[in-house]
C-alpha cells in the first residue's frame, strides 16, 4: 500500500453525520496505520469539502465514520494523518491560482500519468480534449468507463500527495464544445488566461511572463496530442481566445509538456510579486 496522506471519502458527503469507507481505505486505516474506534483525522471528499472524521466502527473490511464539516481557510487545510507529517506540512498555493488543464488525449496509459501529475501540481480542472490528430479516440460507449477510471485515478493520487486542491475531471470535449465547458466551470475568456502550448515555434508566439502580467488569478493551459495541432485546430484555439506560447529547445514529449507546462506557469505566477521591470 502507498502512503495515504490524507483520506477521500467518496462522493458528497455535504449534508451527512456517518459514512463508511472502502474496503482498500479500511484496511489501510485499520491494519497500515493501526488507527481504531475512537481516533480522530480530516479528510476530503470528491466535492472537494472538509471534515473531522472520528472512527466509531474499527471493521478492518468498512470502517464507518461519524463526520462533521469543517470550516477553514484554503490557504493551509487539512491535517496530516500523523504528527510527523504534520511536521512537513506546508500551506497550500491553491488559494492565488486557479488551473485548468486542457489535454488532447494522448496514446495509451500516457494519460494516466499526466492526470496523477496535474494532480499533485493542484491543477483544478482537467478536460480531455478530441482533436483532429488524436490517435485515441473517446467513443461514446467506453466514455463513462474511462470517466470513472479517470476519477478514480485523481482520487487514489490526492490521497498519496495529500493535495488540497480536488481536481475534476469532465468528459472529453472537442474543440466545438470545449468554450461551453470551461465557462461552464468559472474559465471564462474574459476572467482567465487561456494559453495554448504549441510544439513549433511561429511568429504570434507570445512570451508566458508577458501572458501572465495581469492580475487574473485563472488560468487555461492547453497541450496537444502526439501528432501535434493541426492548422484547424490553432485557429479554433485563436478563436476561443487562447495566445500561443512556444517553449523554446527539444521537442517535449506529450506528457512531458503537461509537467512543463503546470510548473512554468506555476512558477511565473507565484513570484509575480518579485518581478523587477
Amino acid at each position: 500500500f502507498c502512503i495515504m496522506r490524507q483520506i477521500v471519502l467518496l462522493g458528497n458527503q455535504r449534508g451527512r453525520e456517518s459514512c463508511s469507507l472502502d474496503e482498500k481505505t479500511s484496511h489501510y486505516l485499520i491494519n497500515v496505520r493501526r488507527m481504531r474506534k475512537g481516533d480522530s483525522f480530516e479528510a476530503v471528499d470528491e466535492a472537494g469539502s472538509r471534515f473531522s472524521c472520528t472512527i466509531v466502527s474499527d471493521d478492518s473490511h468498512a470502517v464507518k465514520l461519524e463526520i462533521k464539516p469543517i470550516r477553514f481557510s484554503r490557504s493551509l487545510v487539512g491535517t496530516p494523518l500523523n504528527k510527523a507529517e504534520e511536521d512537513k506540512a506546508k500551506p497550500s498555493v491553491a488559494p492565488t491560482l486557479h488551473i485548468a488543464l486542457v489535454q488532447a488525449l494522448p496514446k495509451g496509459h500516457k494519460f494516466d500519468l499526466i492526470i496523477r501529475q496535474a494532480v499533485e501540481l493542484e491543477v483544478e480542472l482537467i478536460v480531455p480534449l478530441i482533436t483532429q490528430h488524436c490517435v485515441e479516440q473517446e467513443p461514446p460507449e467506453r466514455a463513462k468507463a474511462k470517466l470513472e477510471r479517470r476519477k478514480r485515478i485523481i482520487r487514489e493520487a490526492i490521497q498519496q500527495s495529500g493535495s488540497f486542491v480536488y481536481t475534476e475531471i469532465l468528459s472529453a470535449a472537442n474543440l466545438e464544445t470545449l468554450d461551453a465547458a470551461l465557462n461552464a466551470k468559472g474559465f471564462n475568456k474574459r476572467d482567465s488566461v487561456r494559453i495554448l502550448f504549441h510544439e513549433s515555434e511561429k511568429e504570434e508566439s507570445q512570451a508566458l511572463h508577458l501572458l501572465l502580467s495581469g492580475d487574473k488569478d485563472r488560468v487555461v493551459l492547453a497541450i496537444g496530442p502526439e501528432g501535434g495541432l493541426s492548422q484547424n485546430d490553432c485557429a479554433a484555439f485563436i478563436d476561443l481566445g487562447f495566445a500561443l506560447h512556444h517553449a523554446r529547445g527539444p521537442v517535449l514529449r506529450v506528457e512531458t509538456a503537461a509537467a512543463f507546462a503546470i510548473s512554468a506557469v506555476r512558477a511565473i505566477v507565484f513570484e509575480r510579486g518579485l518581478w523587477k521591470v
